[in-house]
């Protein structure tokens, strides 16, 4: 009768498998590739969030897909034109509106 084959067990060699996971320097992170992914913000830009009434969301929406853009390319657009032009009008406006609420 022949004996019986010897079976080794695996074994995990830490240091090769951490050499693998680590990008073949262990202890180094990955560094992340640098692509533009939806949600970030533009260089030079920043992050603004405002309430508006449903009916002129709605409209934003209209006008941005009908012209193909952004709403927030309208909405830039729509700033800088009047902050450059209207700026007493608008504070103005703001002022009744405040008052309008109390």
């Amino acid at each position: 009768m022949k004996p019986a084959a010897v079976t080794k067990k695996p074994s995990l060699e830490t240091d090769k498998a951490l050499a693998f996971a680590t990008g073949g320097k262990r202890g180094m992170k990955n560094k992340a590739k640098s692509v533009q992914v939806s949600g970030l913000v533009p260089e030079d830009d920043v992050r603004l969030t405002a309430n508006i009434r449903k009916d002129l969301h709605l409209k934003l929406k209209i006008a941005a897909a009908e012209s193909r853009t952004t709403i927030g390319e309208i909405i830039e657009a729509l700033v800088a034109r009047h902050l450059d032009k209207d700026m007493p009008a608008i504070v103005e406006a703001i002022e009744q509106a405040r008052d309008a609420r109390a």
